[in-house]
This record gives C-alpha cells, structure tokens and sequence, in this order.
C-alpha cells in the first residue's frame, strides 16, 4: 500500500542571490585587506633609514667618546650612526 501522503521535494540551491553576495563581499574584503598588509609590510621594509646624530648621555669623557668611534662636540659625545627611533 502507497503512502497517501506525498512528501514535496524542494530543490534548494545553495549558491541562492544573497549568498553569492555575500561571498562576493567576504571575498572582496579579503582580497582588500591582504593587498593592504602586503603594501603596508612592502613599504616598510623599502623605506630609507632616516640617520640622525643622537647624544650619548652616558659617555662623560672626552676620551671615552674618541674610544668608542664617536664624536666629541660642545661637551657632549655623538654618534651618528642610529636610527631616528634610537
């Protein structure tokens, strides 16, 4: 005997208009944000180091700063070899 009851297929596709949307704009903010890091690290890397002369404060003598390579000028010793960031 046949089920009376007739069960309805619905063919539901899984790639439907809002989804593909919003995989789009997933996959477009990823794509974005990589090229952003990747620019960013690129940047970074390539960019000239910035030299400026730095006070050593803890080198009080004269002789001690010629000894270590350094300038000595207006009683201080200066170095000219660091970085901005010292």
């Amino acid at each position: 005997m046949r089920s009376k009851f007739k069960t309805s297929r619905i063919n539901l596709s899984f790639w439907t208009p809002s989804r593909i949307v919003f995989s789009g704009v997933i996959l477009t903010s990823f794509i974005v944000s990589a090229f952003c890091a990747i620019q960013f690290s690129v940047s970074l890397l390539l960019q000239p180091v910035s030299i400026s002369p730095t006070s050593l404060p803890w080198i009080k003598s004269e002789a001690e700063c010629k000894h270590t390579n350094r300038m000595w000028e207006n009683g201080k010793c200066w170095d000219d070899e660091h970085g901005i960031t010292f």
